[in-house]
């Protein structure tokens, strides 16, 4: 996002100007002031614009579920809300930061949705990054995305991005020793990376956040409001 700076030339001749047209205005201006008041409490009391859900941009039959997939809530959930990202990705981290608490408190706790991780990874570091939060084991996994995620603009922005990386590893528990040891296992280097081929070629993932809500995609992630449009129906 560009900063526009803005700069204002001849302040003092407007601010003569305002205090000329007040005296000018004179007791007038409190009575339109009181006939505005009415108007603004109206506005400020309007019921929020009723966001409608996106249209997918491609749908699919069956999304299967595997025995290696990331899989966070319950299996007999109705909704299942598949996500391809990586870890570098700031949309990515804006989707986790800003969509996927509400995502859990509403509907992944209470039963409703079923959350499928996937990864997709744009670089090497993503891909390291996706091979430590697996070493980590299932049962810490999603701790491990969530921290990278949250912690994502100082890690893999830093000098040595390995090297932070491997402090949060080893805040979560991962020893040095199998922080290196995890980085060289070639297969769950393939494993990650055929997850994004599979990605590509089966559901043609091109960007990232996608996520595929009961067979239809959404490319760029959704902001809550937008979730919440998606799945209701689902759920009646």
């Amino acid at each position: 996002m560009r900063n526009i700076w803005i700069y204002v030339v001849g302040g003092m001749v407007a601010i003569g100007a305002i205090v000329s047209i007040k005296g000018v205005i004179g007791d007038n201006e409190s009575s339109r002031n009181a006939a505005r008041a009415p108007a603004a409490t109206a506005t400020a009391n309007a019921a929020p614009a009723k966001v409608e859900a996106p249209k997918a941009d491609a749908s699919f039959d069956k999304v299967e579920i595997t025995k290696d997939d990331f899989v966070l809530g319950k299996e007999s959930a109705p909704v299942t809300l598949v996500e391809y990202a990586s870890l570098t990705c700031p949309h990515c981290a804006q989707f986790h930061q800003n969509t996927i608490p509400a995502v859990k408190k509403e509907y992944i706790e209470t039963g409703k949705v079923k959350l499928v991780y996937r990864d997709f990874p744009l670089d090497q570091l993503a891909l390291s990054g996706s091979m430590i939060a697996r070493c980590a084991g299932r049962d810490r996994y999603f701790a491990f995305i969530d921290v990278m995620f949250a912690q994502q603009s100082t890690w893999a922005r830093d000098t040595n991005p390995l090297a932070a990386l491997s402090r949060i590893a080893r805040l979560g528990g991962m020893s040095q020793a199998k922080f290196d040891e995890c980085l060289k296992d070639k297969k769950i280097a393939d494993a990650v990376v055929q997850q994004r081929l599979d990605g590509d070629k089966k559901f043609g993932i091109n960007a990232t956040p996608t996520v595929i809500i009961n067979g239809k995609r959404y490319s760029g992630g959704l902001t809550i409001e937008q979730f919440r449009a998606v799945v209701a129906p689902l759920l009646k």
